[in-house]
């Protein structure tokens, strides 16, 4: 093995050892917070299932159906969408914003 190689080697050893020794001491952090700020009733636990799952909307999804809207002839309804929601481009919409404005996207011409 070449000395370039046993460095290497030597190294990825010091970053598997380094990344253990982050996930251990992240857990010892959690559980001392969650000694001291326990759970609250009210608030969901991670275990929990929800009953609806999150459907998580790319901007991607977005954009296609805003373009396929403004191809269809509703482009002056697509920039008011837009603008609507505070963004002069596609682009500009906020990552939270983007399951209701593609549901009201979806409801452009029909």
């Amino acid at each position: 093995m070449t000395p370039i190689m046993k460095l290497v080697n030597a190294l990825n050893a010091v970053i598997v050892a380094l990344q253990e020794l982050a996930e251990q001491q992240t857990k010892a952090e959690i559980a001392t917070f969650e000694q001291i700020v326990p759970p609250s009733k009210d608030e969901p636990s991670e275990t929990k299932e929800s009953a609806e799952p999150s459907k998580e909307v790319s901007i991607d999804a977005v954009k296609a159906v805003l373009v396929e809207k403004s191809r269809m002839g509703f482009k002056s309804e697509v920039k008011a969408l837009v603008k609507k929601y505070g963004a002069d481009k596609i682009s500009d919409l906020q990552e939270l914003q983007y399951a209701d404005i593609l549901k009201e996207a979806e409801q452009i011409g029909t």
